[in-house]
């Protein structure tokens, strides 16, 4: 049985960086004598408060637990974030990834510390582990990668080359609204005030950055795993759900690291799948899995870790879709590699009469009218990340404006494993055009469950750096691939294909009305290769996981948020607002309009408010965010306004026009 240990926490610890920087560090580690190892985590969220309030749980969840079995936890916020000092202007600064290699060595070298370092993290503090890890500090052995893009521009803020909505929706007044609070004097002491007053000073939203980059290019790289994979020479775990951001970018970067590797995805949102708010389930206690891994690479424990299948993932099966899931249908499943080597990429083709066939027919041509409010049946990516209630529904919603291609009805089981990938042919009277394709499994009374979907800006055809302009009736070959998958259809079911021209929940609408046309058959035969798994006799054992310390609550008790859209008949808007659960301390709203009579209307107007901590002082921070387009640009302002006890401390905004460079 594994020693465990009791637990100190050090709050308010100050580490200098090269700079003269101080960052605000907690350390949980054993309360005995002996060095352990050291594992890292930080990110901006203001989470390292000195006490926890009621409503703040551990985060992440694994930390006590890593430490009552002998590792030292060290966690910190990003310099001009939470209690470190210094300012931030922009995510993934340079020199926030130079303090990230700072403190591993800083870490090694305490006292308490074995020397040997590991890292944790989810989201931003998932992806900083791939950009502490291409630096190779010598002290860093192992990492667990919850939830991280391998490209922070594809996989983040413009997946396909449009902008995320969610970037300014969201995230921008958000971060705008914890950026600009002060520390809390819980942990600063006397330089409470300075520090502020610097952060105030020399702050930026970090969405002018966003706005400025619409385009791929060195920005984004600079803060990308890919394509530089072998950078990383650390062992790595992968940790992923279905319903989260980030499955597709987490097994790509599996597929293509030369380093010792394991990579999980099961059923969630974004989550930790031990967090009690872990939807859908089944959650699992995966601390026990962090615990093995650091074991085996910080601790020299030959554990058998290395010796199980690689590869483990849900493979998800039908449920008739809902708004909010608690527990997903399916199945868990051990592989040798990813995709499976049995996996059989079988083609099958867009042909007349809204059929999805076997072989490609005569040649022919589908058309339809863009409508920029397609896409209310897609859910939200990232699952969790504002509310748990935004799963897809039934697709049936969009599928009026969109092109169906069919199959027959599956006589056997059919299991689908891999990457799905869309080729398609396709013309449009505009210059500039999405392309958005869904593979649905629909059940015999016509409900349709998306499995996955991808989308690709088509003057994005070649490159995410140098858009080149579509000629109107012209036809071009679009390889378009669609998120991972696994997902088992039952007898009876059909597959479906849809394709749109908006994914309007998670893709900016282009700018242009249009009239696209999707050719099939003869040398324009569009089709889908899916990536079959036939039955295996002998496959491998599944695996045995931990259950989650916390019982599936009942659907009534979760807090609900307000998520809905509005159609203007007159004017023909479709607007989304959307209102999460306040956490405590933070609320946020915003409303999200397309113009399906004009296209490249597009308006976001969004706010956050953070009520910062303090002992005396009421002190709010409101953030308020505007981001538009029209024919020839985007426009982002940005507004801080922060009072104390009533009155105005502080306010300013910010303001950026881009031109619309062909989306």
């Amino acid at each position: 049985m594994t020693q465990t240990y009791p637990v100190q926490v050090d709050t308010g610890v100050r580490v200098t960086m090269r700079d003269g920087v101080e960052l605000n560090v907690r350390v949980t580690r054993p309360d005995a004598p002996g060095r352990f190892p050291g594992v890292m985590e930080y990110h901006p969220y203001r989470r390292l408060a000195a006490a926890l309030p009621d409503w703040h749980d551990e985060y992440p969840p694994a930390v006590p637990y890593l430490a009552e079995h002998g590792y030292a936890v060290v966690q910190y916020d990003v310099r001009g974030t939470g209690g470190s000092s210094g300012f931030s202007t922009d995510i993934y600064s340079p020199d926030d990834r130079q303090d990230g290699y700072d403190m591993v060595g800083w870490i090694a070298a305490q006292p308490w510390c074995s020397g040997a370092v590991g890292m944790i993290g989810k989201s931003y503090g998932a992806v900083v582990q791939w950009q502490v890890a291409v630096q190779r500090p010598p002290a860093l052995r192992a990492i667990v990668v919850r939830s991280a893009n391998d490209d922070v521009y594809t996989g983040f803020t413009n997946p396909g080359g449009c902008i995320r909505p969610w970037m300014f929706e969201y995230y921008a007044p958000l971060m705008n609204a914890l950026n600009f609070a002060p520390p809390d004097p819980a942990l600063v002491g006397d330089r409470w005030a300075a520090i502020w007053a610097e952060r105030l000073e020399r702050s930026a939203p970090w969405s002018i950055g966003y706005i400025r980059n619409t385009l791929h290019g060195p920005y984004w790289r600079d803060q990308s795993l890919a394509p530089g994979y072998d950078r990383v020479q650390c062992a790595v775990l992968l940790i992923e759900g279905w319903a989260d951001w980030y499955a597709t970018e987490e097994l790509r970067a599996f597929q293509r690291l030369s380093a010792p590797k394991k990579v999980l995805i099961g059923p969630w949102g974004h989550y930790y799948p031990e967090e009690r708010e872990a939807f859908p389930g089944p959650r699992i206690d995966t601390r026990r899995e962090y615990l093995r891994w650091f074991d085996h690479w910080l601790k020299g424990i030959d554990n058998g870790v290395m010796d199980e299948p690689p590869v483990t993932v849900f493979v998800r099966g039908w449920q008739a879709p809902s708004l909010l899931c608690l527990e997903d249908a399916g199945t868990w499943r051990n592989e040798a590699a990813w995709p499976p080597a049995c996996v059989q990429p079988t083609a099958m083709y867009l042909s007349s009469g809204g059929r999805l066939a076997d072989i490609a027919g005569e040649p022919g041509a589908d058309s339809y009218a863009y409508r920029p409010s397609v896409g209310i049946t897609t859910g939200r990516r990232g699952l969790g990340s504002t509310t748990p209630w935004a799963m897809p529904i039934d697709q049936r919603l969009d599928e009026g404006f969109s092109l169906l291609f069919t199959s027959e009805t599956l006589r056997e089981p059919l299991e689908l494993l891999g990457e799905p990938v869309a080729l398609l042919h396709v013309a449009s009277t505009a210059t500039v055009a999405y392309f958005h394709v869904k593979l649905c499994d629909v059940a015999a009374d016509g409900t349709t469950r998306l499995i996955c979907d991808g989308g690709l800006l088509a003057t994005h055809r070649n490159s995410h750096e140098a858009p080149e302009a579509l000629t109107p009736g012209q036809v071009y070959a679009l390889r378009i691939p669609l998120r991972h998958c696994a997902y088992a259809l039952g007898a009876g079911h059909r597959l479906r294909i849809a394709i749109a021209s908006a994914e309007f929940q998670n893709a900016w609408p282009t700018g242009e009305s249009a009239v696209n046309t999707v050719h099939r058959g003869g040398v324009h035969a569009s089709n889908i290769v899916l990536p079959i798994v036939p039955v295996d006799p002998r496959p491998l054992a599944p695996p045995a996981f931990a259950p989650s310390p916390h019982p599936l609550p009942a659907a009534g008790t979760l807090a609900r948020p307000e998520y809905r859209f509005e159609l203007d008949l007159v004017d023909d808007t479709v607007s989304c607002v959307l209102r999460p659960a306040d956490s405590g301390h933070t609320s946020s709203h915003s409303r999200y309009t397309v113009s399906n009579r004009n296209p490249a209307s597009t308006v976001i107007a969004s706010s956050a408010t953070h009520v910062a901590a303090h002992p005396a002082l009421d002190i709010r921070v409101e953030a308020t965010c505007q981001t538009a387009s029209d024919a020839s640009s985007y426009t982002h302002l940005s507004q801080v306004r922060i009072t104390v006890d009533g009155a105005e401390h502080f306010s300013r905004s910010w303001s950026e026009s881009v031109p619309r460079r062909l989306s």
